[in-house]
């Protein structure tokens, strides 16, 4: 009797068909959020590395290595939605090499699209990034003492969601085995000090806030928050005032350098500026802890083939879908459209080449789609959104209003359709209402040269 597919089936698969025919393998994990796409790809590895072969120190230990790397990416890249307790906010693609024996000597890992934006605000009973409440619940009495760290109930950025504590979510206990997988890819104890300062680093961010002086500028409330980022960042307090309250403009005539201004910003930009910080760190953060993991996982002789494991983004349809959705459901609306030319359209050519009698399957085919959303000319979605940017870059809102003149575009397509405040794309999957509501702003996505500046100050 034939089965349904079983993950397990579908890892042997890949790994029997790379050792018969001598081909790489690739499996892609799709589905809509919550769809079970994370436990699926750790299921593959789990069960890869039990049937390969190899009982050498060396095919342990990456062995060892690829399966760490689930809970600690996990604890940086994934948090609780409204959909899924443990929702992928990253596209991860792992590659697993293989010598001529079938035995796995390596490992590297392609990170995708991590939704930074999640560092500093996360709608009504949603959280952050696991990690911020494992650190703030479980740190050890030296982080507490050195890095200033409470609950998660302290900072604005767990706690302004209203959402601490998950059912069947043990954040001390998932913070021990964050801990014990950097320990097995060998992350030492100073750079867990530093990963762990950088954490201290977003949270404390997050709580600098400001009132508006007799100028109309921003004013920082609470200057010993500030003195403590500073500490943190190993950089002077001074310094770390003065980009967030202000920017510097740099004029320019015939190409010459010009006169420098120091230019006050008012509360909102004063804010939005402080998360551009918070975020760029976590997202360099992520990066780093993958360029690790990528170098201790190098491989440990030559590689014949590889087994590559794609656990991508869900399909997400929210009461509320803004820049990420539309992000994350053109990258599933990318995977269906090769899903359909490498096996439809591919497949049903070939029963006509050959002329094999078959019924044919009827299926949408989601090109138009793709082209409605990233087409240049006539402008797609995202054309039309880097084009606002670009003209209207001081004021957001302004931003916005173009973004919605510059859709108006997309009319002619039946998938699309333009309201006062929202557009709404026909996707394979649904049809999904964007709120064009600081859509450009995060595509733009700024941060001020001074914060470069800053970080390129600090000692750490």
């Amino acid at each position: 009797m034939e089965l349904p597919p079983h993950v397990y089936a579908i890892a042997e698969g890949a790994f029997r068909n790379m050792i018969a025919y001598k081909e790489s393998q690739c499996v892609i994990i799709s589905g809509e959020s919550g769809a079970g796409k994370t436990e699926a790809a750790k299921k593959i590895m789990e069960y890869i590395a039990a049937v390969s072969g190899g009982n050498s120190t060396s095919i342990k230990e990456i062995k060892d290595m690829v399966l760490a790397t689930n809970p600690l990416l996990e604890s940086f890249g994934c948090a609780k939605t409204l959909r899924n307790n443990n929702s992928s906010r990253h596209g991860k693609y792992l590659e697993i090499q293989f010598n001529g024996g079938g035995e796995p000597v390596g490992a590297i890992i392609t990170n995708y699209l991590l939704e930074k934006g999640r560092v500093v605000g996360q709608i009504r009973n949603e959280r952050n990034f696991h990690i911020f409440y494992q650190f703030t619940k479980a740190a050890s009495q030296t982080y507490r003492d050195q890095y200033g760290i409470s609950g998660p109930e302290s900072y604005l950025y767990t706690s302004a969601a209203g959402c601490l504590d998950v059912p069947n979510i043990d954040d001390s206990r998932d913070y021990a085995d964050t801990l014990k997988a950097m320990g097995v890819i060998g992350i030492s104890s100073t750079e867990q000090d530093g990963i762990h300062r950088m954490l201290a680093t977003i949270l404390w961010l997050g709580n600098v806030q400001f009132i508006e002086n007799g100028e109309g500028n921003s004013e920082i409330t609470d200057p010993n928050i500030v003195q403590f980022v500073a500490y943190l960042l190993e950089s002077n307090q001074e310094i770390v005032s003065k980009v967030l309250t202000s920017r510097t403009i740099e004029t320019s005539r015939g190409g010459r350098r010009g006169s420098v201004y120091d230019v006050p910003l008012n509360i909102a930009q004063a804010q939005s500026a402080r998360d551009g910080l918070a975020k760029a760190i976590y997202d360099r953060l992520f990066d780093w802890i993958v360029v690790r993991v990528n170098k201790a996982m190098q491989a440990r002789s030559e590689s014949s083939y590889i087994i590559g494991v794609l656990d991508i983004y869900g399909f997400e349809i929210f009461d509320q879908n803004s820049f990420e959705q539309l992000c994350i459901n053109y990258v599933n609306e990318k995977l269906q459209q090769i899903f359909i030319e490498l096996t439809l359209k591919a497949e049903q050519e070939e029963y006509v080449r050959e002329q094999i009698k078959w019924t044919p399957i009827d299926y949408f085919n989601n090109k138009i789609v793709c082209d409605l959303i990233e087409a240049k000319r006539p402008p797609g979605v995202f054309a039309a959104m880097n084009d606002a940017c670009a003209t209207a870059h001081a004021d957001p809102k302004a931003a916005d209003q173009s973004l919605s003149q510059r859709l108006s575009a997309c009319s002619h397509s039946k998938h699309f359709e333009l309201l006062n405040s929202t557009f709404t794309v026909k996707h394979y999957a649904g049809d999904v209402n964007y709120s064009l509501s600081g859509m450009t702003d995060k595509n733009k996505d700024q941060l001020l040269r001074d914060h470069l500046e800053l970080c390129k100050s600090s000692r750490d």
